[in-house]
């Protein structure tokens, strides 16, 4: 009897795991590419950018549901190239997000360079980050 019913929850347990299925279809893309030179931009002078991260018990709860940030790709509908050395902390991006925000019209972010401070208490933790870079826009 014993055996039976642990062979039933097996069996259960087995028909659960059997019913996930993963589907995916992929395309070639070609490398399609365009060359730019430095004299196809206009840069700007420096200019910065800073966010703050507060996590109580590890999670951010002020974006825990509004993320607005510069990421080098993805799906947010804000994309923008960094050239250069990118650390992809969320912190960061947030910054470049508010650099870029405060600075519209420019088409690539060149060298970033981030200044962070981080305070740890019990807990909460505090990270404030400044990035400061040169942006870039193509002449027309």
């Amino acid at each position: 009897m014993k055996f039976l019913k642990l062979f039933l929850i097996a069996g259960v347990v087995a028909l659960l795991f059997a019913q996930c299925t993963v589907s995916s279809h992929s395309m070639k893309t070609p490398n399609n590419y365009i060359e730019f030179n430095k004299g196809d931009f206009e840069y700007s002078d420096q200019v910065s950018g800073e966010a703050t991260e507060v996590k109580i018990l590890g999670i951010d709860w002020a974006r825990l549901f509004d993320k607005k940030m510069g990421e080098v790709s993805g799906i947010s509908g804000f994309e923008i190239p960094i050239i250069g050395s990118f650390l992809a902390k969320r912190v960061n991006m947030y910054a470049i997000y508010n650099m870029i925000k405060d600075n519209p019209g420019y088409d690539i972010v060149l060298y970033p360079q981030f200044e962070t401070e981080t305070v740890n208490q019990i807990f909460i933790k505090t990270t404030k980050v400044k990035v400061t870079a040169r942006l870039g826009k193509l002449k027309k």
